[in-house]
Order: C-alpha cells, then structure tokens, then sequence
C-alpha cells in the first residue's frame, strides 16, 4: 500500500507544535565575546552584530584568531535584547552551511544519503526489481517519532532554562550581598569585610569550574584564597571542591566580622544584617548545589539510544518507502531535507542537555584555559571556541567575569578596588 508524503508532513507539522510547548524565552543578557563586528549606525542603539559561527577548523582566542566575519550574516545581540526575527529567514538559510549542528550530524545525514542515492540509482538502473515498501508504517510511526523528539528536546530546555535560573540567583545573590557589606557590615568591621569582598568575587569562578565539570583550569583567583589539594588533580577529581571551600570561607569570615566590631553583640540591628548575610551565602551554595544536579544528572540514557535507534530506522527505510511515490531524483532531496530537519532536532536535544558552555574570553580574560586531554581540548571547551554565547549553551564564562566585576565595582565605591 502507497500513500502520498502524508508521513513527513505529520512528523514535520507535529514536532514544531510540540516544541513551542516549551517554557517562553525570556532575554537574558551576557557579555559579548571577541567578535569581528560592523560598525553600528547612530541613531540604532540596538544593532545586531556581524559575527557568524567560524569554519570548520577556525580557533577563537584573544586576538589574533577572531573568526572571519561575512558581511551578509548578521546575529542578534544578547546584551541589547536584540533577538531573531521572520525577517532573517534568508540569511539563515544562507548560513546553513557553516551551521553548528550540520557538523555534528554530518556522519548520520550522510549515511541516510548514500542509502538514498543507493536506492535511486536502483530504481532506475533495475526497474523490474520492486524496492518499494508501504508507506504505512512510517504514517503511523510518524506521529510517535515526533512526540518522541519533541519531548527529548523539551526536557534539555527545561535544564538549559533551569540553569540559567540558578546562574539569575547567583548573581542577585552576589549583588545583595556586595551592597549590604559595603552599606552596613563595612562601617562596624571594616577589615572583615574587605576580605569578605576579595572571596565574594572570587565565588562566580568557582561557581564556573563546577558548571564545567573541571574541563575549565581554576582561576589562580580562586587558588590564592582556598587551601591547596593533597594533589594537583583534586580539584578536578571533585570540581565542586573550591565552592564549597569558599563557603565556608565566606561563613568564617561573618563570624569575624562579628567578633571584630564592639557593637555586634548588643547592636540588634547589626546582628540582623550578618544573620541575613548568612542566610545570603547559604542561596550561594545552594545555587551551586543545584547547578551540580543539572551538570551530573543527564536526561536518562536509555531514552537517548531508544530515540536514536528508532530514528535511524524510520529514516533508514524511508528511502525504500518513497519508490514510486516521487521520482527517483526527488527521493534523494526529500530525504535529504527530512534527515537534516529530524537529526538536527535530535542533536539540539543533545547539545543544550549540557547547558553550561566554556565559551572562549579575551585580553585579561584568558584565564579559563581549558584542560587538554591527549594534547586536545576537552569537547566542552572545544565547543566554546567553535560557537557564541546562547547557541547552544549557558556563557558560564562570560557570566562569572561580568559578576565578578560587579561585585568588584561595588566594593571600589565606597572604599579602594579589589
């Protein structure tokens, strides 16, 4: 039994409906990485950026290996709210040959395409011998495939989106508590709240290390201020370790704070303030507690090979299931489009399940280096280098230099920089 295309159109109609199930987007600002930009007009405070996601093979650093920019690609800019529009559609369709998930589905897409050039060229080459299959399997399977896909994809947003929140909470977290050591804790205990701000700003690259599971070296920042490990690769072994070293620091240093000033004991009011700040950097190892949740507990492994092996299936025998019903050269591009849109979801399910990036930082920020692994970066910061912020993950980077500065910022306002 033949049916039409209806098969593909309710796998392709079903996955974006479901998909837009999903929790709303909500802007969320990070600093911009070193790009290669336009100059925007004047009078267009919100200018989208020029840069584009580089080649195959293209490295990122500091300076000397800014990505090529093409003048026709055009980005949105986190920073000013800047967001992707209808009107982009053809640029991005221009762009699709330097996609990001085109590369890592390459092997998959391929395989499915030769498969289908095997069979077209079949077809024609042998037209007595019958390849075709009903196409009533994959109508009904279609339905079930895309539900299967589209609930893999909303269950890695849902971390990705609960990560940033834990990122959110961080950062308000450090801004409270940099404004109420400065305001009120710094005129009673002004030595212990110098320190405490010095460990404060240090906690985002700690908070950092742990979201990159040790793939990122440790902020010498960080190093100055927390014991040393027995052995050099403790630190990566447990890469929470240096949070929760620095929490306890931070909780120390109140104690001290109230032993240093003559009021704390019978001043209520300063009393209520250290109690709230403790309560403050409680939130801080709490947020880091979670994020380590989100880092070591993956989206069920079975589920993942289950939605690949069922979709290597259904795209596999697609090919045989379209004889007849359309040309043999139309197979080739109907299965080729299919493959790019169905493995390209499937591969976005995966890559935004880990929604914490090294993105690559520039001039005094180059102190996330990455580890190597056998003279290679390890595929974490592989991946911050070969894309921007919010392609594919959280800036976990860019967001702890930009809350360590903050906190640095208040500090130098009501007394000298840190």
């Amino acid at each position: 039994m033949r049916i039409s295309l209806a098969s593909l159109y309710s796998v392709l109609v079903l996955l974006p409906a479901c998909i837009a199930a999903s929790p709303p987007q909500v802007a969320v600002a990070s600093p911009a990485t070193s790009t290669t930009t336009m100059t925007p007009p004047k009078n267009s405070p919100l200018q989208r950026d020029q840069a584009v996601v580089p080649p195959i093979g293209t490295t990122v650093s500091s300076t000397e290996n800014t990505p090529t920019t093409y003048a026709f690609m055009k980005r949105p800019s986190a920073d000013s709210g800047m967001r992707y529009s209808s009107n982009d559609w053809f640029i991005t369709l221009l762009a699709t040959p330097t996609s990001y998930i085109l590369r890592r589905i390459g092997s998959h897409f391929l395989f499915n395409l030769m498969i289908s050039i095997a069979v077209a060229y079949a077809s024609i080459r042998y037209p007595d011998i019958n390849l075709s299959i009903p196409m009533v399997g994959h109508n009904l399977l279609g339905s079930s495939l895309g539900l299967l896909l589209s609930y893999r994809t909303n269950s890695a947003y849902s971390r990705f989106w609960e990560a940033r929140g834990y990122w959110t909470q961080c950062k308000s977290t450090c801004r409270n508590l940099a404004t109420m050591m400065q305001s009120y804790i710094s005129h009673h205990s002004p030595k212990s709240a110098e320190k405490f701000l010095v460990y404060l700003a240090a906690y985002p690259l700690a908070l950092m290390h742990l979201c990159l599971g040790g793939h990122a070296m440790l902020s010498e920042q960080v190093q100055k201020l927390i014991p040393q490990p027995a052995y050099p690769e403790q630190f990566y072994d447990s890469p929470s370790l240096p949070a929760i070293l620095l929490g306890r620091e931070l909780h120390n240093l109140l104690r001290q704070a109230a032993d240093e000033s003559p009021t704390s004991q019978r001043h209520l009011v300063e009393a209520k303030h250290l109690c709230e700040c403790s309560h403050m950097v409680d939130s801080l190892i709490s947020s880091m507690s979670s994020c380590e949740k989100i880092l070591r507990t993956p989206v069920p492994w079975t589920y993942s090979r289950h939605t690949s092996r069922f979709l290597t299936l259904w795209m596999g025998t697609l090919p045989f299931a379209l004889v007849g019903t359309v040309k043999p050269f139309m197979i080739v591009a109907v299965v080729a489009a299919t493959s790019f849109c169905m493995f390209g979801i499937e591969e976005l399910g995966h890559l935004i399940e880990q929604p914490f990036l090294g993105d690559p930082l520039g001039s005094d920020d180059m102190f996330v280096a990455g580890r190597m692994e056998n003279g290679k970066l390890t595929d974490l910061m592989e991946r911050g280098q070969k894309t921007r912020p919010y392609d594919i993950g959280i800036p976990v980077c860019s967001l702890a230099v930009q809350i360590r500065k903050e906190v640095q910022l208040i500090a130098s306002i009501g007394g000298k920089k840190h």
